[in-house]
């Protein structure tokens, strides 16, 4: 697969389909990286998919970004506006690259989308945790200019586990 024909790109409201696939396949290929098992997720009702995709697409607090080659959902980043509680924070979650397109830079089109539109709500920071153990995704944030930071905190489902905070300082004009 050629990364040229991989769209980045806002989801649209109608794609709630898209986001539950995306969402079930990090889930599938993952389940450590992430809060929600692919059981709770595959649970969900359509309306909160639906709900979801809406947010994403036209909410002022929340934008989600897809990366699609052709009909198939490949990667998926969402951005949420913290700013309320924590001046200038937007929070980056779900990031996911389905496994047989990554290293071809769809993370790093899929962030990009994220901090361009955390710079247009007024966001000065990006937060994100990564768990230990996901070298690979901290790798991926540091070379984009993610820092770890010391904030650390215990995930209590099972398997219990740890992570770790990493924020970027967008470049405000």
């Amino acid at each position: 697969m050629d990364e040229d024909r991989i769209e980045v790109r806002r989801i649209r409201r109608d794609e709630w389909k898209r986001l539950r696939e995306v969402r079930l396949a990090a889930l599938a290929e993952a389940p450590l990286a992430f809060i929600t098992t692919l059981d709770e997720a595959a649970a969900h009702p359509d309306a909160l998919w639906k709900e979801r995709a809406e947010a994403g697409a036209d909410s002022m607090t929340q934008a989600t970004f897809l990366a699609t080659a052709g009909d198939r959902t490949v990667g998926l980043a969402v951005g949420v506006d913290r700013t309320a509680t924590a001046p200038g924070v937007v929070a980056v979650v779900s990031v996911f690259v389905s496994s047989d397109v990554r290293r071809r830079g769809v993370a790093s089109r899929l962030m990009a989308e994220v901090e361009t539109w955390a710079g247009s709500i007024g966001g000065t920071t990006l937060s994100l945790w990564v768990v230990d153990g996901n070298e690979a995704a901290a790798r991926l944030y540091a070379g984009i200019g993610y820092r770890m930071t010391l904030d650390r905190q215990r995930i209590n489902i099972p398997p219990q586990r740890w992570e770790t905070r990493m924020v970027k300082d967008l470049i405000v004009d």
